[in-house]
């Protein structure tokens, strides 16, 4: 990540370790998981800076983005145009590049799965600045949606699936994700009409009424999600009938829980049965980046011992084309029996589920080794995780027990930390550190 995302475009799908002219989709940015998943490691790594190649990139493309959704997406040929008949903001296409360009097919729910990441950023640092820059992707992207929304709904392909039914609950989840203009620190900076919407904020989420980002479509015109009462899954398309393949590669039907949050437990235990049942469903073979974002999902259900044999499974050696890690670490994608070809993403999306699996957090809450895997149990120390909130936590645990804990302050205010059954809410100023003694239960400011 260092080497790849500083002062540059952002990694793509095989960065800066090409080895031909004629690289694996033409070394492209892939919007249905690819470019995303790079980018969930660096804030929790402690690698913010890393994230600007991302999101500048993000920025530059806005005006051919818009030109491109408001010429085309409502072209009779396309089977996804919008129903309503209205165009405005922007959206994307599976893939990009740093000219402009939109390739492969439309993707729409595409802008929501940037502006989660972008906002995600957001709420790492801390930084207003930012956010002010980003304004016109959440803007563009609420006002697509909200003129997407009509009854019934615009069909909506799944992320590299064939087959189309009206619409995938992916895409309610995805447009309910990015974050309206109401979060912005200067909301009198927007115009028009469409920049404002009826919606409120999901509880489920861990926001608080008064700071949390509003969604940008209204509770009506949104397809929620539910459990399938034919499968016992998360539904993955707006029916309750058993469509497509539960062993895919994506994980699509689960962006509300990785990396969102709008499946928790702290509200919704019922969307977390057909979550794990569809998880499970997926299985524990895939390619590499399928591997990590699997991962990335058991840390979530606390499974250390499932999240940890994923990980494993991605650093396994690539024998005889298969799927693993090549003799230098990079990650090796299966083409069949007698090729394969290197992309990157898994090596960002695996030590991002191992950070998920040492630490989880979310605006107002820093949790601990929620899913420590026995063998890490022993011992250990890491140091500059990010946690969203706005902190960075440095702590050290001996035979699966939290010892000492520091956190810092990148911006953040409050949050609570917890470890096992142990608690403590802590109130910061930007700039100052606190260490916790989970075992004393005891504090110490800095």
């Amino acid at each position: 990540m260092i080497s790849g995302s500083r002062g540059s475009l952002p990694v793509n799908l095989q960065g800066l370790w090409l080895n031909s002219n004629d690289p694996a989709w033409m070394s492209d940015y892939h919007l249905d998981i690819n470019l995303e998943m790079n980018y969930w490691l660096p804030d929790r790594a402690g690698l913010s800076s890393c994230f600007d190649a991302f999101a500048d990139y993000c920025v530059s493309q806005v005006p051919s983005w818009e030109q491109t959704t408001r010429q085309l997406f409502n072209d009779s040929r396309n089977g996804f145009a919008n129903s309503s008949g209205k165009i405005a903001g922007w959206t994307t296409a599976i893939s990009t590049n740093p000219y402009g360009g939109l390739g492969w097919w439309w993707h729409p729910a595409g802008n929501a799965w940037l502006c989660n990441a972008l906002f995600d950023h957001y709420l790492y640092t801390q930084d207003r600045a930012y956010l002010a820059k980003i304004q016109p992707l959440l803007k563009g992207a609420c006002e697509f949606w909200e003129a997407r929304r009509s009854p019934p709904p615009s069909p909506t392909p799944a992320p590299a699936k064939p087959s189309r039914c009206w619409s995938t609950t992916t895409t309610g989840r995805r447009s309910r994700d990015p974050p309206t203009p109401t979060a912005s620190p200067t909301p009198r900076n927007w115009s028009g009409s469409s920049s404002r919407t009826t919606a409120r904020p999901a509880p489920c989420w861990g926001w608080t009424p008064v700071t949390g980002p509003p969604s940008p479509v209204s509770r009506p015109g949104l397809y929620l999600p539910r459990v399938s009462s034919t499968t016992g899954r998360l539904e993955e398309w707006m029916t309750d009938a058993d469509l497509g393949d539960p062993t895919h590669r994506h994980l699509s039907p689960l962006i509300g829980f990785f990396p969102g949050d709008r499946i928790c437990y702290d509200t919704s235990p019922a969307l977390l049965t057909g979550a794990r049942n569809l998880l499970t469903a997926r299985g524990m073979q895939s390619f590499g980046w399928g591997m990590a974002w699997r991962a990335l999902c058991w840390a979530r259900f606390k499974e250390g011992e499932t999240a940890y044999q994923l990980v494993l499974s991605v650093m396994a050696p690539s024998v005889d084309f298969s799927n693993g890690a090549g003799i230098n670490m990079l990650d090796m994608y299966s083409l069949g029996s007698s090729s394969s070809t290197f992309q990157i993403d898994a090596n960002f999306g695996t030590p991002s589920a191992v950070i998920e699996m040492l630490l989880y957090s979310r605006p107002g809450v820093v949790e601990l080794l929620p899913a420590l895997p026995q063998a890490w149990a022993a011992g250990g120390r890491v140091t500059g995780i990010g946690a969203r909130g706005g902190f960075t936590v440095d702590f050290s645990w001996l035979r699966g027990q939290v010892q000492s804990v520091t956190v810092h302050s990148v911006g953040g205010t409050a949050t609570t930390v917890r470890a096992g059954a142990w608690s403590q809410d802590l109130t910061l100023t930007p700039g100052s550190s606190v260490v916790l003694s989970p075992t004393a239960a005891v504090g110490k400011k800095m």
